[in-house]
């Protein structure tokens, strides 16, 4: 574990007993560093840099979320990592479009299922570093400037509620190119015929649920980015879709235009960060996740996703 031997791992849970956990399983494999507070992490991370934090969501004075939010500005390059409890839909969801957590870790854990957890995040983090470091020197660019239409990708929409693809196609403007589809064949359909950047979809498509979809699609599709839509979501649910998914931003219905113009606006220069610059596809690393038993339809969909990777086409 050379590559890994000097990373460094900060642990951050109001619980002295947890903190103990991680010094005695972690020992001798990373740097450590521990917090009991989210204010006292954030008092280490502006003077000692990270490569991957872990942290409770409910501490006093500062949940998980907040501190992860706050880390990410002042260090953001580490992984994020949240150990959850209990199933607090807000709270998953803000974790995932202001702390862009790589892993949601649910108490109590597996010890094993947490060293590996923690030890992709740790590489991940390396690799993802270099790849930004290099592209700094070597690029001027504004990480935040705006797509050109010119090279903007085409956006997928996945709903089965025919009134969802046009109501983001007037939201986006013209300049977007909105693709609709109401099934997940047609989906696949369209990645297959149409340059697609960003994927928008519902969590459940025809009663299908979409983790399967879209973990594949990140699995072999890494530089795709998307976005789930909903109103219908559980926290179950949006855990599976970052863990196995990664997806990017979670924004519910009804739609709101300020939000989802910038959520699609980040999403697609966020594409096109991971399509210039494949050393970050490690960083939005999935798990993989079978696709639901005896849904045939849905195994042979995920097959056709498979073959997508030689169709890829880059806009840098």
């Amino acid at each position: 574990m050379q590559d890994t031997a000097k990373a460094r791992v900060l642990f951050v849970d109001d619980e002295p007993r947890i903190l103990t956990t991680m010094r005695m399983l972690f020992r001798n494999r990373y740097e450590l560093h521990f917090a009991d507070s989210g204010q006292r992490a954030l008092e280490l991370l502006k003077t000692q840099p990270v490569d991957v934090i872990v942290s409770d969501q409910r501490m006093p004075g500062m949940t998980g979320i907040e501190l992860l939010r706050t880390a990410r500005e002042l260090n953001p390059d580490a992984m994020r990592i949240l150990l959850t409890g209990y199933s607090d839909l807000n709270a998953i969801i803000g974790s995932i479009n202001e702390g862009e957590i790589f892993r949601f870790v649910s108490k109590p854990w597996a010890n094993e299922d947490l060293t590996a957890t923690v030890e992709r995040a740790v590489k991940a983090a390396r690799v993802s570093a270099a790849v930004t470091t290099s592209a700094a020197a070597e690029s001027g660019d504004d990480p935040e400037a705006a797509v050109p239409p010119a090279s903007m990708p085409g956006i997928l929409v996945v709903d089965d509620d025919p009134q969802v693809p046009p109501r983001i196609r007037a939201v986006l403007g013209a300049d977007c190119r909105v693709f609709g589809a109401a099934s997940m064949d047609e989906a696949v359909s369209t990645l297959e015929r149409e340059p697609i950047g960003v994927v928008i979809s519902d969590t459940r498509v025809e009663d299908h649920p979409v983790v399967s979809l879209i973990g594949t699609l990140k699995q072999h599709r890494p530089e795709l980015v998307s976005i789930i839509l909903t109103e219908r979501a559980d926290a179950g649910s949006a855990i599976d879709l970052i863990n196995q998914g990664q997806i990017y931003r979670f924004i519910t219905k009804p739609i709101h235009d300020s939000q989802c113009r910038i959520a699609v606006s980040s999403a697609l220069r966020q594409h096109q960060r991971l399509a210039r610059d494949t050393g970050l596809h490690q960083r939005y690393e999935v798990e993989s996740a079978p696709p639901p038993p005896g849904d045939a339809p849905v195994s042979g969909l995920l097959g056709r996703i498979r073959s997508l990777r030689g169709l890829v086409k880059r806009w840098v």
